[in-house]
């Protein structure tokens, strides 16, 4: 590289940079040395579900960093543990790699259950005490699933591959994303669509508050979109950002919501009017090989804010 190659691209990033008005994480920690298939943060924000690139599944604590927990599919060797969830109390976390689901106790860190699962996996979100998990499947179905007793109870159609799915706190009310361009509420007691909520690409991301009140979906090139999960309604569009919004999460009773993009971009967003409060950007490991990092999840924890990257860091934030 010629020394005004270099200069021109350093000169670009500093124009970048000046013009963005994202904060520097205050502290990062790393949990993957060479980045993951998944992370997944507890609804306190304080454990994360790392399943590493190159040395499986690993539960952690995060304030103060320690592993509690290898935990893969199989006695010999790692796992590819491409999504995981917690349940809403914390105590049971499902991991999934594309054909296997096994149920873990958070306590004692034992497994509970080991299931083939119906077909390929992308995404897992479970109900209380772990009694149910709804599969977004590669079938074009958010498949709801006994991950305690085995046996499917609810086949959720799409007419694409179902990416990423969503249940709220009391069990009932879920939200599924679809390469169809669509997000559908659903009904889990009755297996019935209750709103079909149209885009006009593929649906990534969707997020329930936890009361089941509110939904927020994200899909390619597009503004990410707040509804009302019992209506149907648009309520608030917030900025579109370059590619989607990866992570989302509500919080504060529903009042805020945060989120993190493919780009790396972390925003803390009023729900009320549809401002920007925050901004934060997760920082790459090597700046001369890629600028972005995508966010894979977001939480509140302990007064601040924490975020985690495909590159296999914590961003803690403040």
């Amino acid at each position: 590289m010629s020394l005004l190659t270099r200069s021109l691209i350093l000169a670009s990033a500093f124009l970048l940079s000046a013009c963005d008005d994202a904060k520097a994480p205050e502290k990062i920690e790393e949990v993957a040395v060479q980045g993951s298939y998944s992370i997944r943060l507890s609804p306190d924000g304080n454990q994360a579900m790392v399943g590493s690139l190159h040395h499986g599944g690993s539960l952690w604590t995060l304030a103060p960093l320690e592993r509690r927990y290898d935990w893969n599919h199989q006695a010999e060797g790692y796992s590819n543990i491409l999504t995981s969830a917690f349940s809403p109390d914390g105590n049971f976390i499902a991991t999934a790699d594309n054909r296997t689901i096994v149920l873990w106790d958070n306590n004692s860190g034992e497994a509970v259950w080991f299931w083939n699962a119906p077909g390929d996996i992308e995404d897992i979100a479970l109900t209380a005490d772990g009694n149910l998990a709804l599969l977004a499947m590669q079938d074009y179905t958010a498949t709801l699933f006994d991950i305690k007793n085995g046996g499917i109870r609810q086949r959720l159609a799409h007419d694409g591959i179902v990416y990423d799915v969503s249940i709220a706190e009391d069990g009932v009310l879920a939200a599924s994303g679809s390469d169809d361009s669509s997000a559908r509420i659903w009904n889990l007691d009755t297996g019935k669509s209750i709103h079909t909520l149209a885009h006009n690409n593929q649906v990534r991301t969707v997020q329930l508050s936890d009361d089941g009140r509110l939904l927020f979906t994200s899909a390619f090139g597009e503004s990410g979109k707040i509804w009302d999960a019992r209506s149907g309604q648009l309520l608030k569009e917030i900025a579109q950002v370059r590619g989607h919004y990866s992570a989302a999460r509500f919080v504060n009773g529903g009042g805020q919501l945060i989120t993190g993009g493919s780009s790396g971009k972390i925003e803390l967003w009023n729900v009320n009017n549809g401002e920007r409060q925050q901004v934060w950007r997760a920082e790459p490991r090597d700046k001369w090989v890629s600028n972005n990092v995508q966010v894979e999840d977001v939480a509140r924890s302990n007064g601040s804010w924490v975020a985690a990257g495909s590159n296999g860091l914590v961003y803690y934030l403040k």
